[in-house]
């Protein structure tokens, strides 16, 4: 039997721009086929900060809402305090969420908002030329460290998932 591709509904009929062998597309296309899934599309709100995951406007046809860079988990509590019956999420990079973000993303989970944080780490700037960010690896070579990541120059590789893994107040990480 033949599969055929039917595009959800709240996937907006539009070409990805993204470079290649970025992920933004697919999750794109997860989380949409979830909200239909779940039939969330008239109460879910995303909130895309800048960097390329603020792109997710020009592809996810549900309410969206924008944040200051690093503040997504800021804005999406106030939304969510606002609107308690609505479904909240963050769709938000490396460098905003794991950068400029830290505080508010971790302080946001300590406090058990009932939010959710999709973070997309590609473990570089991306949209500003692919340099080295807090996530980049040891080792891993950008155009900013390109001899690779060094700890005693840039330090360790900041790891996100173990970092909230031991906020009490994170619920799935």
């Amino acid at each position: 039997m033949k599969t055929v591709y039917s595009r959800p509904k709240s996937l907006k009929k539009a070409t990805f721009h993204y470079c290649p062998g970025c992920g933004h597309s697919i999750i794109h296309r997860l989380i949409s086929e979830i909200i239909d899934e779940m039939n969330l599309q008239e109460k879910v709100i995303g909130i895309p900060p800048p960097g390329c995951s603020v792109f997710a406007y020009n592809y996810l046809d549900i309410d969206m809402a924008e944040s200051a860079h690093g503040r997504g988990a800021a804005v999406a509590t106030g939304i969510k305090r606002a609107a308690p019956d609505t479904i909240v999420f963050t769709y938000q990079g490396d460098g905003d969420l794991a950068a400029i973000g830290t505080a508010e993303t971790i302080h946001a989970a300590n406090r058990e908002e009932r939010i959710t944080a999709i973070f997309v780490n590609n473990a570089v700037y991306g949209m500003t030329g692919g340099q080295m960010a807090p996530t980049t690896m040891i080792g891993q070579k950008t155009t900013t460290s390109p001899h690779g990541r060094e700890v005693r120059k840039e330090g360790y590789t900041l790891k996100m998932s173990e970092v909230l893994s031991a906020v009490e107040g994170a619920v799935y990480i």
